[in-house]
């Protein structure tokens, strides 16, 4: 646990910044930044006197003010939209790139040690080996990966240039509440515990036998903290460890709420990969990261909380 420090989130109104925000806000100074692009005040409005600045990371000057005296900076905001990636990409490498490049260069003006990014597993594209390692080739597929590759090299320059402890979390597919099931881009288990739940008909895109390693959110933010009290910098995976078929998830899923499920397949969409997996043996030997929640027990408490 980290305790007595001053903590940026970026994001901190967001699905994982919000857990960020909750977990470490009793024994720190935590301050949330977040423009509310797809935040929510209801995600954070139960972590009662948290200090919340309405801006957005683009803005050069604000950042670097909020930055003051700060000692670790968990940089969760970004645009999120993969299709608004593809739609605008100017407007995802503005908010991405050059948001992150103002978060480094105002943690470097303000001497702070440690930054932490949210990145992703989308920079790989298509695995042409499981489980996926950290040296896996680089093959993103999207205006919003290669936003996220950028971000990542630009962590490893200010680490090299300047010192500053920086490491990259490559997300993999992060389940849990405050997921928005209303949302086309939100994980698929929010919006088949939605669905599932109001009885309404789940569409599968293939075959049902595509894979993903599911996480948990706090296993997520465990992940993030333990990031703090490296000494190394770097770039590491976090995930599960296993993967299941979303025909298999489904099934868990149904199972839980003890429900038939109404599925419906239709074409592949451009862009989704076959499997996913992680390979953890870095994040386990380096920073000592151990996922603790199995999917099925997330499931329960997702499901039936």
């Amino acid at each position: 646990m980290i305790e007595g420090k001053n903590i940026i989130v970026t994001g901190g109104a967001g699905f994982i910044g919000s857990y960020i925000a909750e977990e470490l806000f009793e024994k720190n100074n935590v301050r949330i930044i977040d423009n509310f692009y797809t935040g929510t005040k209801s995600n954070i409005n139960h972590i009662k006197g948290v200090q919340c600045s309405n801006i957005s990371i683009t803005d050069k000057d604000s950042i670097k003010k909020e930055l003051k005296n700060i000692d670790i900076v968990f940089h969760e905001g970004a645009n999120v939209r993969i299709l608004d990636s593809i739609k605008d990409p100017q407007f995802d490498a503005t908010t991405n790139i050059l948001g992150t490049l103002n978060i480094l260069e105002a943690a470097r003006i303000n001497n702070i040690k440690s930054v932490i990014l949210a990145s992703s597993t989308s920079v790989y594209g298509e695995p042409v080996k499981l489980p996926i390692t950290e040296d896996h080739p680089i093959n993103p597929k999207s205006p919003y990966a290669i936003g996220k590759l950028a971000c990542e090299n630009y962590m490893r320059i200010y680490n090299e240039l300047y010192g500053m402890n920086t490491i990259s979390l490559r997300y993999f597919n992060v389940y849990g509440p405050r997921q928005r099931p209303d949302s086309p881009y939100s994980g698929v288990i929010s919006i088949f515990a939605d669905r599932l739940k109001r009885n309404k008909e789940l569409i599968v895109y293939g075959d049902g036998n595509q894979s993903r390693d599911f996480i948990s959110v706090k296993d997520v933010v465990n992940a993030n903290i333990l990031a703090t009290k490296s000494t190394k910098s770097g770039i590491y995976n976090v995930g599960s460890g296993t993967e299941i078929t979303l025909n298999n998830l489904i099934k868990m899923m149904s199972e839980i709420l003890d429900v038939k499920p109404k599925v419906r397949y239709d074409k592949e969409r451009p862009g989704d990969v076959k499997r996913s997996l992680a390979d953890l043996t870095k994040i386990k030997n380096e920073l000592g990261f151990e996922p603790a929640i199995e999917l099925k027990e997330g499931l329960k408490s997702l499901l039936r909380g």
